[in-house]
């Protein structure tokens, strides 16, 4: 017969296999619904973010109405019978149709959901749709043939105004949050007009270190707060120098340089043609003489040194200014 403490041993055996078995079913029940919890969930979020584009699509169409027609006897319009080359989704808008600049037909609704399409994803400016055609529309021109509406005309201008900030001489005060534009690049001293007319005094801000100004105006190294200097001229100034693979004769070309158009830090890898192009502004530019290509191959050709030699290391960084009217 089986003592007292040998069955307590066994019971407690059975208890312990008991527990674990318990246990073990437990984790497989929980992870099988944890899995069908996060198909569901899945399955929500696709059906979510397709409902969400439908409703974008839906809102999109709606913003741009259909009725929107060119006049045939405008004389400023060439109308023409051929297939609207943006309705890209079939809708066949009863619009007749009319020539853009670059000779691709249009029609007003087409056109705007176009360029609609072309903002919304983070573009500054305006490209025809059509292959191989790169033709850049002014807003003016897109204004006048989308026929844009007050509102669109508004929704269109902020767009481009926020897409643009960041890629040109365009900073938040750290005062009041708003938009501010430098005017005069060779003073750092910038007044924000919210924070003057809040603070009933002139508001001045350091449009280096974005903090209020100190010490006298105007200056272009930096204010008199502590720590107030320019990363970027620092970098122009201590970078090594870089040695061309296929570019035989270059000596003493800093590594990096301030694009000339825009003032984008840009490195070279050392492969490849002296030219480079800038992927904020578009602008291409010779690497070592600092000329616009176009300028640099009519005395030297992409492999061989420039005429002029290599240019100084930059001591300023280019801005380029934008005149834009940011709608409210």
């Amino acid at each position: 017969m089986c003592s007292r403490e040998e069955k307590q041993l066994a019971v407690s055996r059975i208890s312990t296999l008991e527990a674990r078995k318990t246990r073990d079913f437990c984790e497989t029940v929980l992870r099988r619904e944890g899995e069908r919890m996060f198909r569901e969930c899945r399955d929500s979020e696709k059906m979510g973010s397709s409902e969400s584009r439908q409703e974008e699509t839906s809102k999109e169409r709606e913003s741009t109405p259909e009725e929107k027609r060119y006049d045939q006897n405008d004389p400023t319009l060439t109308i023409v019978d051929e297939e609207d080359q943006l309705d890209f989704e079939l809708d066949n808008f009863p619009s007749p149709r009319a020539l853009m600049s670059c000779g691709h037909a249009v029609t007003p609704t087409s056109l705007t959901n176009w360029c609609r399409r072309q903002l919304d994803q983070g573009q500054r400016f305006f490209v025809c749709g059509m292959p191989d055609c790169d033709v850049r529309w002014s807003f003016k021109e897109v204004h006048r043939m989308a026929l844009l509406t007050p509102e669109e005309v508004r929704y269109f201008e902020n767009k481009i105004f926020d897409n643009a900030k960041d890629c040109f001489d365009i900073k938040l005060c750290p005062g009041c949050q708003s938009t501010v534009l430098r005017s005069d690049f060779t003073n750092l001293c910038v007044e924000c007009t919210w924070c003057t007319r809040n603070h009933r005094r002139p508001f001045f801000l350091c449009w280096q270190c974005l903090r209020e100004w100190r010490g006298p105006s105007p200056r272009t190294d930096g204010c008199d707060n502590r720590g107030c200097s320019d990363k970027s001229l620092e970098t122009l100034k201590n970078c090594p120098d870089m040695t061309f693979l296929e570019v035989e004769g270059v000596t003493g070309c800093p590594s990096i340089r301030a694009c000339p158009s825009c003032g984008f830090l840009l490195g070279h890898d050392q492969t490849g043609c002296k030219f480079l192009l800038c992927p904020q502004c578009g602008e291409d530019f010779c690497f070592v003489c600092l000329k616009n290509t176009d300028d640099c191959c009519e005395t030297s050709d992409p492999y061989d040194p420039c005429s002029g030699g290599v240019a100084p290391r930059q001591t300023s960084i280019p801005s380029r200014v934008l005149f834009l009217h940011r709608s409210v």
